[in-house]
């Protein structure tokens, strides 16, 4: 009689403990996730601010200031059969977390290139030209996106008792491409995968295993994209630094990069007209892109927004809107 009641008192606590993790830790599961965005974007802020800082610091070296490339990151497809859209998304989170790493590159926000979402540059040569075109006109460097081409996950542990304590072995592979924009070259083409076990503890079962698929998968996706970042930074000084005339205002023209891309005031810089493919008559290929007529040189007097750049006629004539813009660095005498 006494072992059946300290049963029965065990049941009702493991209830009342159940019931009162599901009351109360959603709304605070909810004020966490509410509070991680703001304090994620507030951290981004406060590093491009610092970034800022230090180029008005020193104004009068702009040879010693690093043009950071605009990069531009798709959302990465989930090939597999885990995850979802979910998992894809926090692909596409990592992804830009370890580009932003690159000293020398800044992330493009994905608002301002539109129609991204319609384009599969995988699969068709027209949708990649398209997006390389939509790239150039909006002074991106280099795009960057990829796949997770597959999920597996093995499960272990006991399946008896009121706590259950599981071992998830996950494994991911993803691959990943950088593309430069000028020169329409795949500077980056890898395959990236990486295998993790961790403890995964369950009461009651109260959490169904597909709804958490995604979740498991997480720390391999993570892990095995830790693997990128030695080649973006690799990459990084390969990749030729280029902007936009954004638009022309009288006397003054404003470039789609300011001090977050690394541009000083007084920097010099050469412009040139629409790019053409050269194409070998024989074959029928594209070699690669020619650079367009060069115009002239413009000098930075300003910055405006968040990173954009205020500059006047130094030499030449001729410029246009969507011309792209070069740094330049007079010779020594």
């Amino acid at each position: 009689m006494r072992s059946i009641f300290i049963c029965v008192l065990i049941l009702l606590s493991g209830c009342s403990f159940l019931e009162l993790d599901s009351s109360s830790g959603s709304p605070s599961d909810r004020e966490l996730a509410s509070s991680e965005e703001p304090l994620k974007i507030q951290k981004e802020r406060n590093r491009e601010e610092s970034l800022k800082e230090s180029i008005r610091q020193n104004p009068e070296e702009p040879t010693k200031q690093s043009l950071r490339k605009r990069i531009l990151v798709l959302p990465m497809k989930n090939l597999s059969t885990v995850g979802g859209d979910e998992l894809s998304q926090f692909a596409t989170d990592e992804i830009k977390t370890r580009v932003a790493q690159v000293d020398e590159f800044v992330l493009v926000p994905n608002l301002e290139v539109p129609n991204l979402n319609q384009l599969n540059p995988d699969t068709s040569e027209t949708d990649l030209n398209s997006l390389l075109e939509i790239a150039r006109a909006h002074g991106v460097a280099a795009v960057v996106w990829g796949n997770i081409k597959s999920i597996k996950i093995r499960e272990r542990g006991n399946q008896v008792g009121i706590f259950q304590t599981r071992y998830n072995t996950v494994q991911a592979m993803l691959d990943v491409k950088m593309v430069d924009v000028v020169s329409k070259k795949v500077t980056i083409q890898k395959e990236v995968s990486a295998e993790v076990t961790e403890e995964n503890t369950r009461f009651f079962g109260n959490r169904s295993i597909a709804s958490s698929q995604a979740a498991r998968a997480e720390g391999a996706v993570s892990e095995a994209l830790d693997q990128m970042i030695s080649s973006f930074t690799s990459e990084a000084h390969r990749i030729g630094w280029s902007g936009r005339i954004a638009k022309i205002d009288v006397h003054r023209y404003y470039i789609n990069a300011g001090e977050l891309s690394g541009v000083s005031k007084h920097q010099l810089l050469r412009v040139f007209g629409d790019a053409e493919p050269v194409i070998d008559k024989e074959s029928g290929l594209v070699i690669g892109m020619a650079p367009g007529r060069f115009k002239g040189l413009l000098k930075v007097v300003d910055f405006f927004g968040e990173d954009g750049a205020i500059a006047i006629v130094h030499s030449g004539a001729g410029f246009q809107e969507k011309d792209r813009v070069e740094a330049f660095t007079p010779p020594q005498p």
